[in-house]
């Protein structure tokens, strides 16, 4: 089995005898699958058999699962990843290399004559169950694990730990070991698993390594994988999470200058999308949260730093990484400039969200909701009946067990943040003044999305698209509801009003921000007498929400909030 596993890709390699051997290899098949589990049930996992032969069995199964790297078998190995007996086995060998020194390929015991890795022969399963659209049982391979989803997350993290420390470190098994945990990641018990283990923090260690070294022929191109598979998980931990307290973490451990390095890297990826991955984490995502004032204050001296040590010199004119890295400079830069003492500003309040109450104070007057984080009240008796009779109940449960699911990974919005965000609409609304004054309407409806980096806003005061981006759960579609019914009680205002909905990021759930001004005060940029703190002149709720349930990210059931999930990975 051991030579078979080394000499078939030469064979194959032989068009005279490809198909032949191809047909054999196929038929041949299910007497091979047959040894293999006897190998690994009754020498591998027997620690009375001799280690020799225990190691010698592993070896020689690696070897001839080796084949699934190579394209030109996807006949036999489609069928692999759909094997429970296999896909047990392959999981099984994944775990002993980091459970039992002794059968590690990092170990003396392993001959010259070994090839194949273990994480090698799990990610080639993965890659083939998602190129063919084949559905691994997931349940299956956790049983392996003792269905402990930690275990699982630590086995993964400690590969790539080892791996790490490797001198010199092998980059194809780092790219694989990566491109595991970004498929692992898909299950969302595994996914909170992994970055208790720290697995953000350590594909930001395989980024720097890669800009840290200068490598040469096939280690070139792993490095490019290098770079975009720890990318992409970054991107997705971000997404997934809530993002502020991630986003600080990782400003810390130098994430700007390590992406403005990773350039050199990029034309060796697959696609002009995986070359993207980059600079979409820098110029969209980090740009976006730069809407709250607790991380733009951490971004501001970060880019100086980079611009006074000319880390950004050697970025390529009309590249995608030079397009991004300006975009986050200059939403920097205008965001900078609403931290000025002197900067106008609206006077921050806060409105309580009892629905049957319009009482509106100033910041920092009302009670915080202690289960949901985001709703505020003006008093124990208003937040009781919103409870018992509003809908209030039901939105803050699932808020909390959000909170319980993810281990506490919610953040709650400082009112540092809050005033913020008040200085980034107003400063959009005027920039759109011109439009908002010529429309001469009553009640201004204004739509912004600030999660992309870019600001798309959307005018529609008549309501022909009542949800201009989407309503993607039924917590947003609470959210929903009370705009509607906040958008007919402004009606009866006497005043020209602006009423603003506005998206900013949030991690696994967006943030929705509700807002009213009185248009004049809007158009003049005058807050400093502020006029009675009473609704429709004035208006401020806040929401958020339960994220994703806890048994899947792929599937929602029972009426749970699921976000729409990236259709695309790449690898």
């Amino acid at each position: 089995m051991n030579t078979l596993g080394i000499t078939l890709p030469l064979w194959l390699a032989c068009n005279e005898i490809s198909s032949r051997l191809l047909r054999r290899l196929v038929r041949q098949w299910q007497d091979v699958r047959q040894w293999i589990i006897f190998f690994h049930d009754n020498i591998i996992t027997q620690p009375d058999a001799e280690l020799e032969h225990r190691v010698m069995c592993k070896t020689s199964i690696l070897e001839y699962l080796g084949l699934l790297q190579h394209s030109w078998v996807m006949t036999w190995s489609r069928h692999i990843p759909a094997d429970k007996d296999i896909m047990r086995v392959i999981s099984s060998l994944w775990l002993l290399e980091i459970k039992d020194p002794l059968f590690s390929s990092w170990s003396s015991t392993y001959t010259q004559f070994h090839h194949q890795r273990d994480s090698a022969i799990f990610n080639s399963a993965i890659l083939i169950a998602h190129e063919l659209n084949i559905k691994v049982d997931w349940a299956n391979i956790m049983e392996v694990f003792g269905n402990d989803y930690d275990y699982f997350a630590q086995t993964a993290v400690a590969h790539l730990r080892y791996e790490l420390s490797q001198d010199p470190p092998d980059l194809e098994c780092i790219a694989w070991d990566v491109h595991i945990i970004s498929a692992l990641a898909l299950t969302a018990n595994l996914h909170l698993a992994l970055v208790k283990q720290g697995s953000l923090f350590i594909c930001l260690d395989v980024l720097n390594l890669i800009v840290q070294e200068s490598w040469e022929g096939e280690n070139r191109k792993y490095a490019a994988r290098c770079v975009v598979n720890a990318t992409v998980y970054l991107k997705d931990g971000l997404e997934d999470l809530d993002g502020v307290p991630l986003v600080l973490t990782l400003l810390s451990m130098n994430l700007i200058p390590i992406l403005l390095k990773c350039e050199q890297h990029l034309p060796l990826a697959d696609s002009d999308p995986a070359r993207n991955q980059p600079g979409q984490l820098l110029g969209r995502m980090l740009a976006s949260y730069t809407i709250y004032r607790s991380v733009l204050k951490r971004v501001i001296p970060l880019i100086e730093q980079v611009q006074e040590a000319g880390e950004d010199r050697h970025l390529q004119k009309g590249s995608s990484l030079y397009e991004d890295w300006h975009r986050l400079k200059d939403t920097v830069r205008e965001r900078a400039r609403m931290l000025r003492p002197d900067y106008p500003t609206p006077h921050a309040i806060q409105h309580c969200h009892n629905e049957r109450c319009t009482r509106v104070d100033p910041l920092g007057s009302f009670r915080r909701c202690g289960g949901c984080l985001h709703s505020f009240y003006c008093s124990r008796e208003c937040q009781r009946l919103d409870w018992q009779q509003g809908k209030h109940k039901a939105y803050c449960q699932r808020i909390q067990e959000r909170y319980v699911r993810t281990d506490g990974q919610m953040f709650m919005i400082s009112c540092s943040d809050f005033r913020f965000f008040e200085s980034v609409i107003i400063a959009e609304l005027r920039r759109h003044q011109d439009r908002i004054i010529a429309h001469k309407l009553k009640v201004n409806v204004v739509e912004f999305d600030f999660t992309k980096g870019v600001t798309d806003i959307v005018f529609d005061s008549l309501r022909l698209d009542p949800k201009p981006f989407k309503i993607l759960c039924p917590c947003e579609q609470f959210s929903h509801d009370r705009w509607e019914s906040l958008l007919v009680r402004a009606k009866r205002s006497q005043q020209q009003l602006v009423l603003v909905r506005a998206y900013i990021p949030g991690g696994m759930s967006r943030k929705i921000l509700l807002r009213g001004y009185e248009l004049r005060r809007v158009l003049n940029n005058d807050w400093r007498v502020e006029n009675k703190l009473v609704f429709p002149h004035r208006l401020c709720l806040t929401f958020t929400c339960c994220g994703r349930p806890s048994d899947t990210r792929l599937e929602g059931k029972d009426g749970k909030c699921l976000r729409e999930r990236r259709t695309s990975r790449h690898t």
